[in-house]
């Protein structure tokens, strides 16, 4: 069930590789590498092969375009699976071509971002195909590492699953430390709708207690935030009730287990920051060869 609440990170450009990329250029080789340049002549070309070392689904080859103009383009990338596809252990997955000192100098590089986003990618492609089969529906957060926030989200997305809002500026959440401001939850909802009419709101809550105030308020997102099963069944029927067309959230301390319980709530949204802040770099190598 890939859907979003907004405008799905479903593509990347270099553009959205290029700070990072140019940042880590600059960090990982300052001047020259003392190594390489020490042991291989200027003029000396190479072939390397980015291979998998296990099961996963690529994300990140847009950062082989950045790679190649940082080097003068003495690289040539050819990548042999597309981002969102999966591959086995044992596959080829890209084929480089060109210097052999270029191709030396951005290997940490181009492994770090292909392993970091596809190790999203994989991860979120595990838990859809376990349950978004059964209508729920995989969201991602803003617990992103600075500067990686589209990229990231891009990988949830080449993963099969759902992005939540980008930014602050894209769409209106209304959490505790907004609510706790005011007397009802109309308030904060009407301000936000006369400001930024058209735009989405959603509202948090963490009890029970709140919920009556929340569905009066009329909000186009009702976030169930840490809510066991049996609290949150009888939120879910209530706010149907009262506007079926009412979008649904659980977030909190999401478990495989707690998936496999919320699968009774169809449509239920389910946003984890797990996909972005837990997740492990996949096993890729690469192997040059002269």
């Amino acid at each position: 069930m890939k859907r979003a609440y907004t405008k799905p990170i479903a593509e990347t450009s270099a553009e959205d590789y290029y700070p990072l990329a140019k940042m880590a250029w600059d960090e990982d080789c300052p001047d020259q590498d003392i190594t390489s340049v020490s042991l291989f002549s200027p003029d000396q070309k190479a072939i390397a092969y980015l291979n998998a070392r296990e099961e996963g689904i690529l994300c990140g080859s847009g950062v082989a375009q950045v790679l190649s103009k940082l080097s003068a383009g003495d690289l040539q990338f050819h990548f042999f699976f597309k981002d969102g596809e999966k591959f086995v252990k044992g596959d080829k997955v890209a084929e480089i071509q060109g210097s052999l000192l270029s191709m030396l100098r951005v290997e940490r590089i181009l492994l770090n971002f292909l392993q970091y986003l596809s190790g999203i990618s994989t991860s979120t492609r595990k838990i859809v195909d376990q349950y978004g089969s059964k209508g729920i529906m995989i969201l991602d957060t803003r617990k992103t590492l600075p500067g990686y926030r589209k990229l990231a989200k891009y990988a949830v997305y080449c993963g099969g699953g759902a992005n939540h809002r980008l930014d602050l500026s894209e769409m209106a959440m209304i959490k505790d430390n907004h609510l706790a401001l005011f007397a009802s939850a109309k308030i904060p909802v009407g301000k936000i709708r006369s400001n930024f009419p058209g735009r989405m709101v959603e509202l948090e809550i963490d009890s029970l207690d709140q919920l009556e105030d929340a569905l009066e308020a009329e909000p186009d997102v009702l976030m169930l935030d840490n809510f066991n099963i049996p609290d949150t069944r009888i939120a879910f029927q209530r706010a149907k009730e009262k506007n079926p067309k009412i979008l649904i959230e659980c977030s909190g301390g999401i478990t495989p287990e707690k998936l496999e319980a919320l699968s009774e709530f169809p449509g239920v949204g389910v946003s984890m920051g797990y996909l972005t802040h837990t997740t492990r770099f996949l096993d890729l190598g690469l192997d040059i060869r002269t």
